[in-house]
């Protein structure tokens, strides 16, 4: 077999890069012989045809596999079903732009990949994922073209920058006056506003939806429909950005519930002025359908109100050698194990990553009394600290799988993703 020997029952382990693990005794899960009868390649993933929203989690953001499945399940949705939209756990304002070079735009993939909200998307894989959507873009007909789009409101440049861009095709004569605003209100890089000003802030925030409400028409037919929305859109989540800073103290449960609207908005555009759905891409812990997490919320909102309309498809590792930065903002890479079962059989097989859906495992399958039962699985946030370093529980789950999701991709062994360099 590929990977027989590589484990053993007691496994020490070690972090790699610039990190140090402290040991962690692991128990080698037992083979089962099921388990390739009940997955498939990613490439072959069939979803439900009634899904409007699909769902495709991450179990870490450091690892390339992980954001490479965005391309592949997204790809494979383009080509087997009616999704032509993409929202990301991204800055809104960034997905935007990186949007107007998917759909004929000036620029190139690089430039716009940076601008996506995170440093951790500076990688080659999402710069792949822009390339492609590009790429089908310029040969699709106008009809089956696709867009990206972003959930998140944690960043105001790059949504500021969208807005100002927008001004200048739709109301050049206002552009300067406004742009020249945001910047006295808002300064010229991330976070830098001043929070004794807020009232003003907002008040110019109003200042501006009122004008686009005003002049709705007539920005349209400058811009065309989707590039209003999504102007309109930014003014609005810049707002919520100060609220989520300076009301909410940065709560987890304001961030997914405008997360969960933006989705929603989102759906909206690609349902009502496309004929088509969306698939959405974000961490494992903000798309289960429980509240698998204490601070994540987006997907049991977004399952609660939808049902069966959300297809929600988790991911783990066996083996992850993740990218994550410590306390000081320094990433290393380091070297996990999830005790994932059925991650562990991939280890076992030619490749790297199946595709499980749930509703096709008999009843009669062993595997089904394991995916209805709690089950240990990975899942690492964007830090790596004291706890994950010296006690498992912190960086695993124990619920029922399907009671998280309705199918997953398996990964034995995933690699660290490479950050580009800041300019």
């Amino acid at each position: 077999m590929k990977k027989a020997g590589i484990i053993i029952t007691a496994l020490i382990v070690a972090a790699m890069g610039t990190g140090a693990a402290a040991s962690q005794l692991h128990i080698k899960p037992k083979q089962i012989e099921t388990f390739s009868q009940n997955v498939k390649a990613v490439d072959e993933l069939t979803v439900p045809e009634g899904a409007r929203v699909i769902a495709l989690g991450e179990a870490t953001h450091g690892n390339k596999e992980f954001q490479h499945l965005k391309l592949s399940v997204f790809k494979r949705l383009v080509e087997t079903t009616n999704v032509r939209g993409l929202i990301l756990e991204g800055d809104l304002g960034g997905c935007a732009l990186a949007n107007d070079y998917i759909n004929g735009g000036e620029g190139t993939a690089e430039e716009v990949t940076e601008k996506l909200g995170y440093r951790i998307y500076r990688t080659d894989e999402m710069c792949e994922l822009v390339q492609w959507m590009h790429d089908y873009n310029e040969t699709a007909p106008e009809g089956d073209k696709v867009r990206l789009y972003g959930a998140d409101i944690q960043r105001d440049m790059w949504s500021i920058e969208f807005i100002k861009n927008f001004y200048e095709q739709a109301a050049p004569d206002k552009a300067a006056e406004f742009s020249a605003k945001f910047d006295e209100l808002f300064g010229t890089e991330e976070d830098v506003y001043d929070k004794a000003n807020y009232d003003n802030i907002v008040a110019f925030i109003d200042e501006v939806a009122a004008d686009m409400d005003a002049n709705r028409s007539d920005y349209e037919s400058k811009t065309n429909k989707d590039k209003f929305e999504t102007a309109r859109r930014a003014d609005d989540m810049l707002k919520c950005y100060l609220e989520y800073r300076e009301k909410e103290n940065f709560s987890n449960l304001y961030r997914d519930t405008k997360m969960k609207e933006n989705v929603e908005w989102a759906l909206g555009i690609e349902e009502n002025d496309h004929n088509s759905r969306l698939m959405l891409s974000c961490h494992n812990g903000h798309m289960t359908k429980n509240n698998s997490s204490a601070a994540t919320y987006l997907g049991n909102f977004l399952y609660t109100e939808m049902g069966e309309e959300y297809f929600a498809i988790g991911t783990d590792f066996y083996i992850t050698n993740d990218n994550l930065p410590d306390s000081k903002g320094v990433r290393g890479v380091y070297k996990f194990i999830s005790d994932d079962p059925l991650a562990y059989q991939v280890g076992e097989m030619e490749g790297n990553e199946y595709y499980m859906d749930f509703s096709e495992v008999s009843e009669d399958d062993p595997i089904h009394g394991m995916i209805n039962a709690p089950m240990k699985t990975g899942s690492l946030g964007e830090q790596y600290n004291i706890l994950i370093k010296s006690v498992k529980n912190c960086y695993q789950l124990n619920f029922a799988p399907t009671d998280m999701y309705d199918a997953m991709i398996f990964v034995y062994e995933a690699q660290p993703i490479e950050i580009w360099q800041a300019e």
